[in-house]
């Protein structure tokens, strides 16, 4: 009788378990079926920027990227140009990345929140580094930083005064890291499963 309660049980949370799952991948397939996934880093030696409190210009704008380590949807790019950027934003949204507009076809990132630089220090300079969240054209949502180094300052205090105070730095671009960001849906159906897993294990070490 135990054994049978014991299988039923199993049975129903294997049940339980595939409801979630089920519901994420219609989510899923519903609202981003071709959804990004993937990372990409730039190397930007030999291009510089001016840095304010009120946003950043590349010299020249647009200037040209080529893409280093890649995975996923990426994997096929090579590069793209990257557009000038405000801090705070002045829009819901702004055009910040457009990856290989002529070899695949335009992956577009807008920047959607930039967040308020940190500062480090390096040897015979400083360094500024902004973190950011976007949003590719075809919904997928991204998290990255951008990364700068000047030898104006030779500090980070030096610097981060410099910002504050409203001085233009300028800065020699150092490289973008972008990665997408998993769909909420499929997080949420496999921390699901993952709960009903460890509710089994504990019930089958009860009886």
């Amino acid at each position: 009788m135990i054994g049978f309660k014991s299988t039923l049980l199993n049975a129903t949370l294997a049940i339980t378990a595939a409801i979630p799952l089920v519901a994420a991948g219609l989510f899923t397939s519903a609202g981003s079926a071709q959804a990004y996934t993937g990372k990409f880093t730039f190397d930007g030696e030999g291009t510089t920027a001016n840095i304010t409190k009120t946003g950043v210009d590349f010299l020249t704008n647009p200037g040209r990227i080529e893409l280093g380590s890649k995975s996923g949807d990426f994997s096929g790019d090579s590069f793209g140009n990257i557009y000038d950027f405000l801090t705070p934003l002045g829009g819901p949204s702004t055009l910040f990345i457009d990856i290989d507009p002529v070899a695949n076809g335009t992956k577009e990132l807008s920047l959607t929140s930039v967040l308020a630089p940190t500062f480090g220090t390096v040897l015979g300079g400083s360094t500024i580094s902004f973190d950011f969240f976007g949003l590719f054209e075809d919904g997928s949502q991204a998290i990255g930083n951008i990364d700068f180094t000047t030898f104006d300052f030779d500090s980070k205090e030096a610097a981060s005064d410099a910002y504050i105070t409203g001085k233009t730095i300028s800065g020699s671009f150092k490289g973008v890291t972008v990665s997408s960001v998993p769909e909420p849906a499929a997080l949420l159906g496999l921390g699901a499963v993952g709960a009903v897993m460890a509710m089994s294990r504990r019930r089958k070490s009860f009886v």
